[in-house]
């Protein structure tokens, strides 16, 4: 069946504001397993990054630990993630579920400097003044919870920042942006481009464009359709188009090179209308292919679909054109979704064991769109690794270096534990071990200013023994050489998911 934009734009803004339920509804019992995780924590203090906070505001003191920071680093790192885990008697069954916190690490005049705040979605701050979890979310679900009213009635805006046309907005996956004040971290309200396209599923992952603009998808469950967004360096939405799918699949990142814009697509499909929560709508068909989808930027109809064994991916590096009818493009392979339907439901109640579910490895591919084939080059040696990142100034080139956490044992139950450098160009990598009870979170490249090809790595871990979130800065190149800067705050923030460095 052909839908065109218009059609589907319609058909989706209906089915969301008149499917949901009440949207204040309070539990009428206890939600979720929070005095099992309480008791869990006792035996298991590496499941500290899970506890949550109950605080609106964060002002964490800071010290330096070691080091010095460097004197042209000025700016401020944005972190943001789940981090209300427990809403009174409540506790949410998923770890993607809870209201998020933005956690913004400002470098100024060679000191650090912390803050965090609740982003106020709808859903947050009524649940914050309910003292109840109310609606069902991505893993939550229960008999008594609303799904307020339309997708935003679920948003909670945890996973992501993007920093673009002069404002920072926290994503989500299934529906709109919000606008967060840089200054104050206020929310001030959803963020829309047009009247149409308000609402409707924005992803977590957008792409920039050489000129500044913005690419992204959506995935809507129904009606089943892909949404591609193309937004202007100035704010401004060029255009929205709709690819109709016989069964919607979860696609959380996708990539763009300089011609085309690439989309896997792991055969984790909508295939159900039952259940509250969005994983309850899907299904891993493993026996089914993963499907790549490989579109014209020019002409956003003009679709090459090529067809590869069945994995599951989070995140991608970078891709780019090696000529043009071959692309290459690298990024996390996981067997399957396990670590999203299994271990992230685990961690919640306290029973995860601290292996994962699946393995997971690093991954270059090559693509060739004329005779339709796949060379997948895996690393293994890295062990399981996640949240890759490549340098802005090689973006949509064939990248030198690609940054990643790793668990270099495989699973390990205090996270990832190795910073991991690799030069695509030699084959080389290097790396840096976290002290024994630290969990890593996403590690970022920041470019130095006034260098070609300078950058530093700056990123994120929670010590659990001690009760407190460190923030490290390496230099890039030098990455076997420890931190030349790490500070330590006087609080163990919530383990969060992605950020942004935005310069001052």
């Amino acid at each position: 069946m052909i839908m065109d934009r218009r059609t589907f734009i319609s058909a989706a803004a209906s089915l969301i504001t008149t499917t949901g339920l009440p949207g204040r509804l309070a539990a009428q019992t206890p939600i979720g397993k929070q005095a099992e995780f309480l008791n869990a924590l006792q035996e298991k203090p590496w499941l500290l990054g899970y506890l949550g906070t109950r605080e609106e505001e964060l002002h964490a003191s800071v010290s330096v630990t070691s080091g010095r920071m460097p004197p042209n680093l000025e700016g401020h790192l944005f972190r943001n993630g789940p981090a209300w885990h427990n809403v009174g008697p409540d506790r949410f069954s998923h770890w993607f579920d809870a209201p998020d916190m933005v956690q913004r690490f400002s470098f100024e005049n060679g000191r650090l400097a912390h803050f965090g705040k609740l982003v106020k979605t709808s859903r947050n701050a009524a649940e914050a003044q309910a003292g109840h979890i109310q609606f069902a979310g991505f893993g939550t679900s229960g008999p008594h919870l609303g799904t307020g009213g339309s997708a935003d009635g679920q948003n909670t805006a945890n996973i992501s920042l993007l920093n673009h046309a002069g404002e920072l907005l926290a994503l989500w996956e299934g529906g709109s942006p919000h606008i967060i004040n840089r200054e104050t971290l206020d929310t001030e309200g959803r963020k829309s481009w047009s009247d149409e396209s308000g609402g409707l599923p924005f992803g977590a992952h957008p792409r920039e464009d050489e000129d500044g603009s913005i690419w992204n998808i959506g995935y809507s469950a129904n009606p089943a359709a892909l949404i591609i967004y193309h937004i202007s360096s100035e704010g401004a939405l060029y255009n929205t188009h709709v690819i109709p799918q016989s069964a919607t699949p979860m696609v959380h990142d996708f990539m763009i090179t300089r011609s085309k814009i690439v989309i896997v697509m792991p055969p984790y499909v909508a295939s159900s209308g039952d259940g509250d929560s969005i994983v309850e709508l899907f299904e891993w068909k493993g026996q089914n292919p993963t499907q790549l989808l490989v579109i014209d930027k020019n002409d956003l109809s003009q679709v090459t679909t090529l067809e590869m064994d069945p994995f599951w991916v989070f995140h991608f590096g970078n891709a780019y054109d090696i000529s043009p009818t071959e692309i290459g493009f690298d990024f996390a392979l996981h067997d399957d979704p396990g670590f999203m339907t299994k271990d992230a439901f685990a961690v919640m109640d306290g029973s995860w064991d601290g292996a994962a579910s699946v393995k997971s490895r690093y991954v270059e591919a090559r693509i060739d769109l004329i005779r339709k084939t796949t060379c997948l080059q895996e690393s293994p040696e890295f062990g399981q690794v996640e949240f890759i990142q490549t340098d802005a100034r090689e973006n949509l080139s064939a990248h030198r270096y690609a940054l990643m956490l790793a668990q270099p044992g495989g699973a390990s139950e205090f996270g990832f534990n190795r910073r991991v450098l690799v030069d695509r160009t030699t084959g080389n990598a290097s790396s840096f071990d976290a002290d024994e009870a630290e969990i890593l979170e996403e590690h970022l490249i920041v470019p130095k200013p006034g260098h070609l090809d300078g950058f530093w790595i700056i990123g994120t871990s929670l010590d659990w023994r001690q009760g407190i979130t460190n923030l490290s800065v390496y230099e890039g190149l030098h990455l076997n050489d420890g931190p030349v800067f790490k500070a330590a705050l006087d609080l163990a923030l919530p383990l969060g998911l992605h950020g942004t460095f935005v310069r001052a």
